[in-house]
């Protein structure tokens, strides 16, 4: 038999009065988003700050109401315009960016706690005999404990642990009262950036051992790529497009999707027969070219030529327009911004097989084999994000 999904989305709108105004329309922050996850699924909310992505989250975990659609977890409907069930009802786990552990509190009692919390709201009959409820309680903690790889630490008191294993640790006070869901809330943002990528993997590794479904808020795109089984990618209260990382990275939706999660880089481009001609050269027509989600003919004529920094080579070459005007060094790769003749700045990573220096003149050669082409920005009433 086929399982039903652990949240379901339906229309989602929230909107809050504007009191600036008694008669102007109310600010619209989540503008009909529907969104499905299934069980052991894990997905990542990305986008910029004021997207709108914290207060979905805050929504299915039950500390915000909604002003239109549904929400359902395992199946039951626990927020609709009418009524909403508590948040402590849901039986979901909340991870916060600032760990909100009890400082007074040792690791084994800050689990604990969430545990006989829940356990007094939905078994009171577990207090019948407190000696086996205790035990029941200290095994689970063991459990928890030896899943987030912090076995040993049961006494020790917050303070005396380092950011990463606070985070686990309140990843496992999430975990303990084995929830349907877990929700987090931008988990990796309070951490140094060494300690944030070997974290990021120990969380996924963690809620797939403990075959959790969850969702996560983020706006950091290698973040949600390196975690995610799904992404929802989320601009101005409305989801843009969901799908694996995979599908959003290679296959992005919209100028925004493109520019936020790959740092595309777009040239006007106009088709000529078999070719589409651009600034900086001529790229064989596909097929596929034309993404026409947003309406758009495939037979158009012109469009927006998308180029990831990836996609484009860089050849020194004196007679060239095209310049290298910044140049950054990452330790993997080097990262150019050069300037075309039109004064159009575009984004280039290459390797460190070469190093080129600021000044020099270019050309730029794009290595794709099948590029894809977006309406061009000028016809889109949403404006682009700009990424640095």
């Amino acid at each position: 038999m086929k399982q039903s999904a652990i949240l379901q989305l339906r229309n989602v709108t929230k909107a809050y009065p504007n009191r600036a105004s008694f008669n102007s329309r109310p600010t619209v922050v989540l503008d009909n988003v529907s969104l499905t996850l299934q069980h052991g699924e894990l997905l990542g909310l990305l986008g910029p700050s004021g997207c709108g992505k914290t207060t979905l989250l805050r929504i299915v975990a039950g500390f915000e109401s909604i002003s239109q659609g549904t929400v359902e977890i395992a199946g039951k409907v626990v927020c609709n315009k009418n009524s909403s069930v508590a948040a402590e009802k849901r039986n979901t786990g909340m991870v916060f960016q600032d760990y909100a552990l009890f400082p007074h509190l040792t690791v084994a009692e800050n689990i604990a706690f969430g545990l006989k919390n829940r356990d007094r709201q939905q078994n009171k009959s577990l207090f019948t005999n407190k000696k086996s409820f205790d035990r029941q309680v200290k095994q689970r903690v063991t459990e928890v404990l030896k899943l987030v790889g912090l076995e040993g630490l049961d006494k020790r008191y917050p303070h005396q642990l380092s950011g990463g294993q606070q985070q686990r640790i309140s990843l496992a006070r999430a975990l303990a009262p084995q929830p349907n869901l877990i929700l987090l809330d931008e988990p990796l943002s309070n951490l140094d950036v060494q300690v944030r990528h070997r974290l990021r993997a120990e969380i996924r590794s963690i809620l797939k051992a403990a075959g959790t479904s969850a969702i996560f808020v983020t706006h950091d795109r290698e973040e949600a790529l390196a975690i995610s089984d799904k992404i929802a990618v989320m601009c101005q209260g409305k989801v843009e497009q969901v799908g694996t990382p995979e599908e959003v990275y290679l296959n992005p939706r919209s100028h925004f999707v493109a520019e936020f999660v790959t740092q595309a880089n777009f040239l006007p481009a106009k088709r000529k027969g078999r070719v589409w001609l651009t600034e900086i050269g001529e790229i064989a027509v596909s097929k596929k070219d034309f993404i026409n989600d947003r309406g758009v003919r495939e037979t158009s004529d012109e469009g927006d030529l998308m180029l990831r920094p990836e996609d484009i080579t860089l050849t020194p070459d004196v007679t060239a327009t095209t310049v290298i005007v910044e140049k950054q060094f990452l330790g993997r790769e080097y990262f150019y911004c050069v300037a075309t003749a039109s004064g159009k700045r575009l984004y280039v990573r290459t390797n460190l097989n070469k190093a080129i220096a600021v000044g020099t003149k270019v050309n730029l050669s794009p290595n794709i084999s099948s590029p894809q082409i977006f309406p061009l920005a000028s016809k889109i009433n949403k404006p682009l994000v700009s990424v640095s």
